[in-house]
């Protein structure tokens, strides 16, 4: 019989470890994707466009690693790619395309997976910036992800939904902005084939990079 207390919000879970993935909000899947569209659309419903940004456009690659809080621990590195446009000075929308490589005892494949998300900066100025991210997309792996474990028999899918959020900054260098910050992902397919086929995954860790302003640089190949 397969043993269905290991849900996609397990017992045990501490707030430190997934402090957005609880009643009420549950950033995860779906809400992942859901809530920062509320807020971007709302904000831009109800937000005057701001004449003054310039250089909105950036495009950014980073390499990420992330550790499983669960049974059986996965690790996930992640390479990702995207952009990310300036919609106010507050705030960011982006996409992105990701190979993701999960592994652990049980698990060793790739993934590969588009995210869009939403950046809210708390700081944004020309030398640096601090943001809170947001995103969910879809990822698919070329072997069924997660595995069944001696503590979870129930074995996983090709296709899941994937869900980003975390706190970044970077730094302004030169002619690109150094990227850095923590970040909590999850993996799970929303019950789509039914609990007994959505093991899930969560994982925290860190990630960094490189952005580079589009404009920016063909503004400084003209001078």
């Amino acid at each position: 019989m397969i043993d269905k207390s290991f849900a996609q919000f397990p017992q045990g879970d501490k707030w430190y470890q997934n402090p957005l993935g609880f009643e009420p909000l549950k950033l995860h899947t779906s809400m992942g994707f859901i809530v920062p569209a509320a807020v971007v659309g709302t904000a831009l419903l109800l937000t005057k466009k701001d004449s003054t940004l310039q250089d909105r456009l950036s495009i950014y690659s980073e390499m990420g690693v992330t550790f499983g809080y669960k049974y059986p621990y996965s690790t996930l590195v992640q390479n990702s790619t995207g952009v990310n446009l300036m919609m106010r000075k507050w705030m960011s929308i982006g996409t992105e395309f990701s190979i993701t490589a999960p592994f652990d005892d049980y698990n060793n494949t790739v993934g590969f997976a588009i995210r869009p998300f939403a950046r809210f900066y708390a700081v944004n100025k020309p030398d640096w910036k601090l943001w809170f991210e947001a995103g969910g997309g879809m990822i698919y792996f070329i072997d069924n992800f997660p595995n069944p474990t001696t503590q979870d028999n129930r074995l996983g899918t090709y296709w899941n939904g994937t869900t980003k959020y975390g706190i970044g900054t970077s730094i302004h260098l030169n002619n690109l902005d150094l990227l850095f910050g923590v970040r909590h992902l999850h993996i799970s397919n929303g019950n789509t084939k039914g609990a007994e086929r959505n093991p899930a995954h969560d994982s925290n860790g860190l990630f960094v990079g490189l952005s580079w302003n589009l404009k920016k640089e063909r503004n400084d190949k003209y001078k």
